[in-house]
């Protein structure tokens, strides 16, 4: 896969994310509603064409063997309505996958730019 399209991914995935974290923001309230999350790693993987992860050390995250885009919570509800939303834990991820889009996003720029001076040099 090229550069290009994982990036391109990457960004899809961040908007993904950002769409989940602001519906479990907005469901906040909500009686019995689980948060869900991006399964970003199962993706990502697809993109590189399966490469497969190596576990190296006892403390690396699991990658699970989910089967859609995002998976949904089901840790204990934090409220007594069955509800498992933190608002500052969706607030923290927020503020995390801006700067992960940003980052990609600078990363896309530079390569426009690359190819943009080799065109014009």
């Amino acid at each position: 896969m090229d550069t290009y399209n994982l990036l391109k991914t990457a960004m899809d995935v961040s908007q993904t994310r950002s769409e989940l974290i602001s519906n479990n923001i907005a469901n906040v309230n909500t009686p019995n509603y689980k948060a869900k999350r991006v399964v970003f790693e199962s993706q990502l993987s697809q993109a590189m064409g399966n490469l497969n992860l190596t576990e190296t050390h006892k403390n690396h995250m699991q990658i699970g063997g989910t089967s859609g885009p995002y998976i949904t919570s089901r840790n204990t509800g934090f409220q007594k309505n069955g509800n498992n939303v933190d608002v500052d834990t969706e607030m923290v991820n927020q503020a995390q996958n801006g700067l992960y889009y940003s980052a990609i996003t600078s990363q896309l720029n530079g390569r426009y730019k690359m190819m943009n001076y080799v065109i014009n040099h």
